[in-house]
């Protein structure tokens, strides 16, 4: 573990305590969110270090990583995944103008996206940090899954869409698998970035038991202006911004449990949320931020 002491994007030194939060998932392990005074961005810490974290994912209560499960929480996380994974293909094939074209998708997970695009005709790069994720893959869709050590070793790759979809989160260095991924995509290929966002109004209200901090798995906690400011020194370009209004129903289920509030209550949570937003997109529990390279005359 590493206590932080300066912002891990800009390098500030003048960090602001938030808030102390517990790992509800699996270790009950407590840990701190600093807020950086210069670009906004919150931070977990101590951090595991790389050869520490895969600990803090041995859970089956970690949904990315499993499909199971027969909670209200859980059927409803299948259902609407069913329904998310047409709109993201949707979205990467009218923003990129591509059908079937190249795709990487960082953070895979067992594979349900990489699958459907490639049962719509496109060829997908897959890359995970889960073993037990990576195998899930092959034997449920026959995904040949890279970890991250094995992409950043890899040299080439040109691509048409780059999904992120929760995954910036997670990694160390943001601002590395950013570069990394602008590097390889295409003139007129887009970026896909899905992260949780602090501003929401169900992050307001269920303050440190809100289960979108997921400490210590989620490192970096983005606001759009954090987000917005990344992106500057990635010299990658924000076209548009998505909400994702699914997420407030599935967060603020995770978070009552945590609060021992009832799942009514969470979804008149969720769907004040969404209410909220409408009136500003950047309020949704979690954002989608569509990104191109800079064109020369942005640079």
């Amino acid at each position: 573990m590493e206590a932080l002491t300066r912002c891990t994007l800009c390098g500030c030194l003048d960090l602001r305590p938030v808030l102390s939060i517990g790992d509800y998932v699996v270790s009950g392990e407590n840990f701190d969110i600093v807020e950086c005074n210069k670009c906004e961005v919150r931070l977990t810490t101590p951090v595991p270090k790389p050869d520490e974290i895969d600990r803090y994912y041995e859970s089956d209560e970690y949904r990315p990583h499993s499909s199971s499960g027969f909670s209200f929480s859980g059927i409803a996380y299948k259902v609407v995944r069913g329904i998310m994974l047409g709109k993201k293909r949707h979205w990467i094939e009218r923003f990129t103008g591509v059908r079937g074209g190249c795709l990487l998708d960082i953070g895979c997970g067992t594979g349900e996206f990489a699958a459907s695009m490639r049962d719509g005709g496109w060829d997908v790069t897959c890359v995970d940090s889960s073993e037990t994720a990576r195998k899930t893959a092959k034997y449920q869709f026959d995904l040949d899954v890279m970890s991250p050590q094995t992409w950043l070793e890899k040299n080439g790759g040109s691509f048409d869409a780059i999904t992120f979809w929760h995954t910036l989160e997670h990694v160390h260095d943001p601002e590395f698998y950013l570069s990394r991924a602008r590097s390889q995509l295409t003139e007129q290929g887009g970026l896909f970035i899905g992260v949780p966002n602090f501003t929401s109004y169900d992050c307001q209200v269920y303050g440190d038991q809100w289960a979108a901090w997921d400490v210590p798995r989620h490192l970096t906690h983005f606001s759009p202006a954090a987000m917005q400011r990344l992106l500057d020194k990635c010299d990658l370009s924000l076209r548009n911004i998505r909400g994702l209004p699914y997420d407030a129903y599935y967060v603020s289920l995770l978070s009552a449990k945590y609060s021992k509030q009832n799942s009514l209550g969470a979804l008149f949570t969720g769907f004040f949320s969404n209410r909220k937003a409408r009136a500003d997109r950047k309020r949704f529990s979690s954002l989608i931020y569509i990104v191109k390279q800079k064109s020369f005359n942005e640079g």
